[in-house]
């Protein structure tokens, strides 16, 4: 089983940090001053916005065991049979035109399954990758 690791924009590490200062930002003075039992839900709510975004940051991953494609991003997880795969498209952009995006990086793959089914994803080695896959199914249709 190999394991292909997210790749990571630049442009999503300054927004998950945008995001990480201002939920720290909010929480800090809450902690410090003695505020209300009712901040104290804001405080929780913060501190499990930050584990849920830490997750997804640390373990967003593609797995290939046997004939399925495991991903998972933080808490989310999924598998897909790569036998049911019809068609694998390179993509490039912020705009994404499928409903599952498990990836931190806009250059990715769509992968489509099944016969409406897409998922968005982005290995760091997209060959490496792509090659594993059509190795256990030749029929998928690379564009």
């Amino acid at each position: 089983m190999k394991v292909y690791k997210s790749a990571k924009s630049k442009r999503l590490n300054l927004v998950f940090a945008i995001t990480f200062a201002i939920i720290i930002g909010a929480t800090i003075p809450a902690l410090i001053n003695d505020i209300k039992s009712s901040f104290y839900i804001v405080i929780v709510i913060n501190l499990l916005s930050l584990l849920l975004l830490a997750s997804i940051i640390l373990k967003t991953e593609y797995r290939i065991k046997k004939t399925f494609l495991h991903w998972q991003s933080g808490p989310f997880y999924g598998k897909i049979d790569i036998n049911s795969i019809i068609k694998i498209k390179h993509h490039d952009g912020i705009f994404v035109p499928t409903v599952w995006k498990p990836a931190l990086s806009q250059v990715g793959l769509i992968v489509t399954y099944n016969k409406y089914d897409d998922i968005y994803i982005s290995p760091q080695n997209i060959a490496d990758f792509t090659a594993e896959i059509l190795a256990i199914n030749p029929n998928i249709e690379i564009s």
